[in-house]
């Protein structure tokens, strides 16, 4: 052993008497070099950013190699930072998963709790032991080890991957390896942040930041209108520009949405669909710099002058997106007409068509006069006399064609039979169904089943029916609004629809016979008419002919 020790195949036998925990005695502060400390900072930081990079990378890598399916990746970097700190205040070296270490390992049968806790305590009980083994060990041994543990990294990071990244990616990894190798650890780690920051954002970039782009005409709010307005909203709706944002929004990504925006309001493109509400829907957006913040300003001023609203959804105001929003003024505590913002796409479409409504309202009344309901003056408009019925615009022209067209038909409301008084729950059945069939027979159906309606008030938020009740009555709404629930499979319900006056409710389930499938909850106090299920099978038998034209309306 001396001969092999002297001729190097050996290590150099250590004192046998130094004891395991003689290191612990070197520590002095006294005659610590602190410049040494200082120039060594940077590799400290270097270190630790690896300790923390590798668990997220090494873990998963390892559980695909060894087939393991479950894995919680943040239970491992918690574990990581415990045992780094324990082994820092223990004077020992840092913890770090050796991927390909570890593959051998668990490969060899070490995949058990078990085999863990065995080579826990070997190591303990070198570690008690003392250096004197390290005398016993060939020097060979060690070099091989070290060679094949970099033979093994060089085939991962440089052969391994090769048809796997994409060819930034791999130029990435080559320019660490020979950092590395040349310049030093810092080094290659430095190259390596700086290399994967620049092709972020060349790749993201290429990114579209806008997932699709639609008019109203292909999404509608989930809001029950009478028949009218949703004639004049078929027609009007492609005024609703729709457009769903997604990603990170950073200077990289914003110029294609500003672009879109620019095309849309061209000149050719305008006159061919005229739009008046520009909805961005924010609910995909993970992030935004302030560059891109910035450029929404440009857009809101370009919106402003051509007196088109922009309605911000999908973003909180306590959010990343909204902080950046209002940091650049474009979402402010100002009141601004011109911008309105909304939790959710649906509810940002139901004001655009409620501001639609409005102008079909207000050019009805400078058509043939009537009054506009109070309930549609949402935004400044001209008074009716002051309006350009015939368009001086393509947007007033097409709301104007489409008032025209949706108005309903005039026709006297009295059935021809009738010679008393009529039902208070007249007058709303006929502005309920009347607009699909103005006829003197549907009038006389109406009349006939009006009087059996009973009139009923639902205080606020108040449950109508709930999801899998038996239907026993149905209903038309004379004010107010009920909201309609669904579940959505994680116990917890959600608004799908609402319901507003003039529209009716409940008359499928009591027709047809079958349980309720959603939940209405009055928002707000509700006024409505109620034919029960009752009176409407008794009217079946008694007047089998009127009870089913009534149906057919």
């Amino acid at each position: 052993m001396e001969t092999l020790r002297a001729t190097g195949w050996v290590f150099e036998l250590p004192d046998s008497s130094v004891p395991f925990y003689y290191f612990y005695t070197l520590f002095d502060f006294g005659n610590t070099d602190w410049r040494a400390v200082v120039k060594a900072i940077p590799t400290m930081l270097g270190l630790a950013f690896f300790s923390i990079l590798h668990v997220p990378i090494n873990v998963p890598a390892l559980a695909v190699s060894t087939n393991a399916d479950k894995i919680d990746t943040n239970r491992e970097l918690l574990a990581h930072g415990i045992s780094n700190l324990l082994s820092g205040c223990m004077g020992s070296f840092q913890n770090y998963l050796v991927y390909s270490n570890s593959v051998l390992f668990i490969r060899s049968g070490g995949g058990s709790n078990l085999a863990g806790m065995m080579l826990c305590a070997t190591t303990l009980a070198v570690f008690l032991s003392g250096p004197a083994i390290i005398g016993y060990i060939p020097t060979m041994v060690v070099g091989a080890l070290i060679f094949h543990l970099g033979l093994e990294l060089v085939k991962e990071s440089l052969f391994d991957t090769i048809g796997v990244v994409n060819r930034i990616e791999y130029a990435t990894i080559v320019a660490i390896v020979v950092a590395m190798a040349t310049i030093g650890f810092n080094e290659g780690i430095f190259i390596g942040i700086l290399m994967a920051c620049f092709f972020f954002i060349l790749l993201y970039s290429r990114r579209p930041a806008l997932r699709k782009a639609y008019t109203g005409s292909a999404v509608r709010s989930t809001v029950r209108r009478l028949y009218s307005q949703r004639r004049f909203l078929d027609e009007v709706c492609k005024q609703i520009q729709v457009m769903r944002l997604q990603g990170f929004m950073f200077f990289g990504t914003i110029n294609g949405v500003e672009a879109y925006i620019r095309n849309l309001l061209e000149q050719r493109q305008w006159h061919a669909n005229p739009i008046r509400f520009l909805v961005l829907d924010f609910a995909l957006v993970n992030g935004m710099d302030f560059s891109a913040a910035e450029a929404f300003i440009r857009i809101r001023r370009l919106l402003e002058s051509r007196e088109i609203y922009m309605v911000i959804c999908g973003a909180e105001r306590v959010s990343e997106v909204g902080r950046a929003l209002r940091a650049a003024g474009v979402w402010s505590d100002d009141e601004c007409e011109y911008v309105q913002t909304s939790p959710s796409l649906n509810e940002a479409l139901e004001w655009c068509e409620n501001v639609l409504l409005q102008y079909y309202y207000l050019h009805q009344a400078a058509l043939v006069g009537t009054e506009m309901p109070q309930s549609y003056s949402i935004v400044s408009t001209p008074q009716p006399n002051e309006v350009d019925v015939y368009g001086s615009s393509p947007r007033h022209a097409m709301v104007s064609e489409a008032t025209q067209s949706a108005m309903p038909a005039s026709h006297d409301h009295t059935p021809a039979s009738q010679t008393g008084e009529l039902a208070p729950a007249f007058p709303l059945l006929h502005q309920a169904f009347l607009d699909l069939d103005s006829s003197q027979s549907a009038s006389e159906t109406l009349a006939f089943i009006a009087p059996h309606f009973v009139r009923k008030q639902l205080p606020a938020e108040e449950c109508l029916w709930r999801v899998g009740s038996a239907a026993d009555a149905m209903y038309i709404t004379e004010s107010g609004t009920l909201r309609v629930f669904v579940e959505n499979g994680n116990g917890e319900s959600e608004a799908i629809e609402s319901i507003l006056p003039g529209t009716s409710l409940g008359e499928l389930a009591v027709i047809t016979g079958r349980n309720h499938s959603t939940t209405v909850i009055s928002d707000g106090s509700v006024v409505m008419w109620e034919l029960s299920k009752k009176t409407y099978e008794e009217l079946c038998t008694r007047e089998p002919a009127k009870t089913l034209a009534f149906r057919k309306e």
